[in-house]
C-alpha cells in the first residue's frame, strides 16, 4: 500500500494555520462550500493546518483540524471529493449509510444530499478535488458514454452527463483499484507541485488528471438508486426532526429554534428535508400543527354542514397566498357567520384537510 506522510503532502507550500473556530471555519467555506463545523469538546479550539494546490479541474487540499469536529456541509453540488486520512479515525454519516474512516478507507461525500462527518483529534486528511463535469466526462470516455452498466449513469439518455454520475461513499484503499488510485494521486501531486521548468506539458498535464480520474471511478463501490429512495434510508436528522415536532409542535416553536435543538444550521435542515422529504421545515411543522388542531367546532350553523372549525385553529393556517382566501372569510368561517366566499373556502379546507394537506406555494 501507498504511504503517504502528511510532512510531504503539497511540501514547500505556505501552511494557512488558525486556531479560532470561527477562523477555521470561514477558510473551509471559502474553499469549498458552507457548513457547520462545531469541536466534540464544548469550548475547545482547532489546530487547524492547510494547504491547498488546485490546477484546472483537479485540486489537492492537506487539511488537519488538529482537533475533535464535527463537520455538517451543506453539500457540494458541483464538485467531488475524496477524502483520505493519513492517520487517525474519521466517519460519515449519509441518511441510514455511514462509512469509518482511516488509512486503509477513503470517504467519497454525496454532492447531491446533506451528510456529516465527524474527526477525531490527530486524523490530518489528503482531499482530492474533481470538479464534477470532469468527472463526468472521464466517465463517459472509460464506459463509452454508457455508464449504466456501472451503476453510475441515469437511464434517461437525454439526461445531462454532468448528472449522471453516482459513486458510492466509501473507498477501499488496500485493495489493487484502490492502490492504483493513491499512486495516481501521487504522480499528479508530484507533478503539481514541481518547479515551473520541471512540470509536464500540459497535456500531460491534463493526462495525468484523467488518469487520476479514471482510477478513482474504477475504484469506487457504486451507490444504487434503490439504496437512495429505500424507505429505510431517512437519515438520522430527519428521524430526529420527526419526533421533535411529534413532542413540540404545539409549543411556541421556529424552525431556527428546531435546528440549533437538532444541532445544525437552519440551511442544512433545509436542504436534508428537501433532499429526503421534499419539503421545508416550515411546510412539515404547519402540517403538524394543523393535524393537531381543533377540526370541528360543538356549535356550527346549518349551513356550514361539516365544513365547521374551531376560531383556535386559526393560529395553525397558511396566508392567503396558501389557501386562497383573504383573512376576514376565514375568521367568518371559524365565526359561523353566513357568507357563500367563506362557505366555499370551508368545503375547500375540509376537502383539503380530508387528503392530507395542501401543497405550499413556496
Amino acid at each position: 500500500m501507498v504511504r503517504i506522510l502528511p510532512r510531504d503532502v503539497l511540501r514547500g507550500l505556505p501552511t494557512v494555520t488558525t486556531t479560532d473556530v470561527e477562523d477555521a471555519h470561514q477558510k473551509i467555506a471559502d474553499l469549498f462550500c458552507g457548513h457547520d463545523l462545531v469541536p466534540q469538546t464544548r469550548g475547545t479550539s482547532v489546530d487547524m493546518k492547510l494547504r491547498s494546490l488546485h490546477r484546472g479541474d483537479v485540486g489537492i487540499e492537506f487539511l488537519d483540524y488538529g482537533a475533535d469536529v464535527r463537520i455538517s456541509p451543506e453539500g457540494l453540488e458541483n464538485f467531488h471529493l475524496i477524502q483520505i486520512p493519513l492517520a487517525g479515525h474519521a466517519h460519515m454519516d449519509v441518511g441510514e449509510s455511514s462509512v469509518d474512516s482511516s488509512p486503509k478507507t477513503a470517504t467519497v461525500p454525496p454532492i447531491d444530499r446533506p451528510f456529516t462527518m465527524t474527526w477525531d483529534r490527530g486524523t490530518p486528511h489528503l482531499i482530492v478535488y474533481v470538479s464534477r463535469l470532469a468527472l463526468a466526462s472521464v466517465a463517459a470516455q472509460l464506459y463509452g458514454g454508457d455508464p449504466q452498466g456501472k451503476d453510475l449513469g441515469s437511464n434517461d439518455p437525454g439526461a445531462d452527463p454532468e448528472k449522471s454520475v453516482k459513486l458510492g461513499y466509501a473507498m477501499d484503499l488496500t485493495g489493487s483499484a484502490g492502490r492504483a488510485f493513491l499512486r495516481s494521486v501521487v504522480e499528479l501531486h508530484d507533478d503539481m507541485i514541481s518547479q515551473r521548468e520541471k512540470t509536464a506539458p500540459g497535456f500531460v498535464q491534463k493526462l495525468l488528471a484523467d488518469t487520476m480520474v479514471s482510477r478513482l471511478l474504477l475504484a469506487m463501490n457504486p451507490v444504487t438508486e434503490a439504496d437512495r429512495s429505500s424507505p429505510a434510508a431517512e437519515s438520522r436528522l430527519i428521524r430526529q426532526f420527526r419526533e421533535l415536532l411529534e413532542r413540540h409542535a404545539s409549543e411556541d416553536l421556529a424552525v431556527p429554534d428546531i435546528a440549533e435543538n437538532l444541532g445544525v444550521s437552519v440551511r442544512t435542515l433545509q436542504l436534508a428535508l428537501r433532499s429526503e422529504v421534499g419539503a421545508t421545515p416550515s411546510e412539515l411543522l404547519r402540517r403538524v400543527r394543523l393535524d393537531r388542531a381543533p377540526g370541528t367546532a360543538s356549535r356550527c350553523r346549518p349551513w356550514t354542514g361539516n365544513h365547521c372549525f374551531d376560531r383556535r385553529a386559526l393560529r395553525f393556517l397558511p396566508p392567503r397566498a396558501l389557501l386562497g382566501a383573504v383573512p376576514g372569510h376565514v375568521r367568518r368561517v371559524a365565526l359561523g357567520e353566513p357568507s357563500p366566499v367563506a362557505e366555499t373556502f370551508a368545503a375547500l379546507l375540509h376537502r383539503r384537510l380530508q387528503v392530507g394537506g395542501w401543497r405550499s406555494a413556496g
